[in-house]
């Protein structure tokens, strides 16, 4: 994979190529699990 039009990240993208594919999954996850953290945090304050 010399480019990697999805991360704009080619020198992480040749080295690693299923970084662009990982990438889109951890960002989702990482979302999910700050808004589950958020949610369970205000619900046991309250």
């Amino acid at each position: 994979m010399k480019n990697c039009k999805l991360c704009n990240l080619s020198r992480v993208c040749n080295d690693l190529p299923g970084v662009c594919i990982l990438i889109p999954y951890a960002a989702v996850a990482v979302v999910a699990v700050t808004i589950g953290y958020l949610f369970v945090t205000q619900e046991l304050l309250a």
